[in-house]
């Protein structure tokens, strides 16, 4: 059924729920996974701000690297085959969208964090624009 499975993970509690359902479900099926986190570019905001931002673009890194290799001795502690990706983009969900179509994945797992009502308008939701526009179907855990 599916053969190559693409995780989201942000590194977030929830995330990581939702990299466990996406290993044991390619585990059920012999399928493989790839594991990606999508680094947002900082905008330039000024010399006064440059030191604070590249501070916390170095967290986010230290952030990414962390749960991508998590995600990858998860997976190989179930014997599952795993590459990781991390990635840069103003737009998460596009680049999510991109790799499963990049690495010809054929379902995307990935945990949502349940923001509703006016949050969600404000802010958004990575995974409501993924499931609203990848052509991959999209299975998402809570």
């Amino acid at each position: 059924m599916y053969r190559h499975i693409l995780i989201p993970t942000d590194g977030s509690e929830l995330a990581e729920h939702g990299v466990a359902q996406g290993v044991a479900l390619a585990k059920s099926l012999g399928a493989k996974v790839s594991v990606i986190f999508v680094l947002e570019p900082l905008s330039e905001l000024g010399a006064r701000y440059r030191e604070v931002l590249a501070g916390y673009a170095a967290i986010r890194k230290e952030q990414a690297t962390s749960a991508l290799d998590g995600a990858a001795r998860e997976a190989r502690e179930a014997g599952v085959s795993c590459e990781t990706i991390q990635a840069e983009s103003g737009q998460p969900h596009q680049a999510i969208i991109a790799a499963a179509k990049d690495k010809g994945c054929d379902l995307i797992v990935m945990s949502s964090h349940g923001r509703s009502g006016l949050s969600a308008v404000l802010i958004g939701s990575v995974t409501n624009k993924v499931l609203t526009q990848a052509k991959t179907p999209v299975l998402v855990c809570q």
